[in-house]
């Protein structure tokens, strides 16, 4: 019988998809620049503060020390992967990471420019910033459609529950 890890905690699951929603909502669905855009914008921004914070303190997978971004880190995710075997009682990958830190950035960046060129009335309209605002956007776009395909890849590849996780918090723990 199969037991479970705890792999995401509340705080984890509700900042991702609050900005899955987020992002989804102000890129696709309403109007740039109008009230809920900003206010959905300066949401996110605040999102990602709270998780920056958020992971100063819990133990587990949330906290940011767990993020080991190194040589040896890489090459045994590499190995698991030609293996085929990501071990059940692990949390992001060292890849996985970087597309986390790149992610955060991203939002801080458009809810910054984003409040600049809306609430700072010597920059409304500044093209370099609107070019640096749809930039991010755009980055974050395309990272998130490598998220997705790298979720369903490694899933599948390296034999590992990756969704489930995210909705639940918890994994079923190889026997």
């Amino acid at each position: 019988m199969s037991s479970t890890i705890k792999i995401w905690d509340p705080v984890v699951r509700i900042v991702h998809w609050s900005l899955v929603g987020i992002f989804t909502t102000n890129y696709f669905i309403i109007e740039a620049g109008g009230s809920w855009h900003q206010w959905l914008g300066y949401s996110a921004g605040v999102l990602v503060l709270l998780r920056l914070i958020w992971g100063i303190f819990p133990s587990g997978y949330a906290r940011i020390r767990a993020a080991v971004i190194n040589r040896a880190a890489i090459s045994a995710h590499i190995t698991h992967l030609k293996e085929r075997h990501i071990p059940t009682e692990s949390g992001h990958n060292p890849i996985g990471w970087l597309m986390v830190f790149a992610t955060w950035l991203l939002f801080i960046a458009l809810s910054v420019t984003g409040f600049m060129l809306e609430e700072i009335d010597a920059l409304f309209g500044n093209s370099l910033l609107q070019d640096i605002h749809a930039l991010a956007a755009n980055t974050l776009y395309a990272i998130a459609i490598i998220h997705i395909i790298a979720v369903i890849v490694v899933s599948w590849w390296g034999r590992i529950p990756l969704i489930p996780p995210m909705i639940t918090g918890q994994r079923k723990k190889r026997d």
